[in-house]
């Protein structure tokens, strides 16, 4: 591989200016974070996120470009696309300030949104927090000042569960953590009767940890009951070529199916069936 690649920087080289330029005008970088399962950087299932095995599948179907990986921070990988063409990402939420930087795909990734997660042999302890429908009752679950919960601090919950964490004059027991693995480690050792977590992220931790404990995750009343992710490319002439061929690409019902089965391992199969079941969109660009 060390000599393919020599061979390919003396034949750059040797090409004359406007060609070499022209050799380089195609190359995608693909921003790769460390956000598990979506992306997983280290440990036994490094390489099995399932934003990188799309991303693995995209790329011999998306000719003409020259697919490569840029690993760093959210922020890093934002600032890149803002600031130069040809920087890309498998999996982003749409927000007004990334649409005025970047182009974004048309068929949704949708996942469910963030619950309240509970190790199963507590779960009878939520019967009283829990509306007819299923769904955690936030401010039954406030009321109750036998059960202790976690979220991670700073990270983006929505409004509903925004207000749960920030406000209720602190009649819910909560504790902040730095991270999802340490929440998912207090929540095996007793120490949280439940968590703010994405149900994604359940199984993932409970394989790479070998955690023995089943993990049941609750939808919040009132809350959005899913999140969309696409692929974003930045604004410019070759992030926008990209966009129009994975558009073009996933239109089709089979490249969708392929495209998203690696999300299958980490969702439930009714999440499954829904991500499936999502169409390409009507946006403006």
């Amino acid at each position: 591989m060390g000599c393919l690649r020599i061979v390919v920087l003396c034949l750059c080289l040797s090409l004359p200016p406007g060609l070499a330029a022209a050799a380089q005008a195609r190359a995608i970088s693909w921003g790769q974070t460390d956000l598990p399962p979506q992306f997983i950087l280290d440990g036994e299932l490094a390489g099995q996120g399932w934003s990188e095995q799309q991303m693995r599948g995209l790329f011999p179907l998306l000719p003409g470009f020259e697919h490569r990986t840029l690993q760093g921070s959210l922020n890093r990988i934002w600032y890149e696309m803002a600031h130069r063409d040809g920087v890309c990402f498998n999996g982003a939420a749409r927000t007004p300030e990334r649409e005025s930087m970047a182009v974004f795909s048309r068929r949704p990734i949708v996942v469910p949104a963030y619950r309240v997660i509970v190790r199963a042999d507590a779960l009878e302890r939520f019967r009283p927090s829990l509306a007819p429908d299923g769904g955690v009752d936030l401010e039954r679950l406030a009321e109750n000042g036998a059960l202790t919960g976690g979220y991670v601090s700073g990270r983006a919950y929505f409004s509903v569960l925004n207000r749960f964490i920030g406000s209720d004059q602190g009649r819910a027991r909560l504790e902040s953590a730095v991270s999802t693995l340490q929440l998912f480690n207090l929540l095996h050792g007793k120490r949280l009767d439940y968590i703010l977590s994405s149900p994604v992220e359940a199984p993932y931790y409970k394989a790479r940890f070998h955690l023995p404990d089943e993990f049941v995750t609750l939808p919040v009343e009132g809350g959005d009951p899913s999140v969309r992710g696409y692929v974003v490319c930045s604004k410019g002439p070759l992030g926008r070529a990209v966009i129009e061929k994975v558009d073009a690409l996933l239109v089709d019902d089979r490249a969708w199916a392929a495209y998203l089965e690696p999300l299958r391992r980490w969702l439930e199969p009714a999440d499954f069936a829904a991500a499936l079941a999502a169409r390409p969109e009507e946006t403006s660009r």
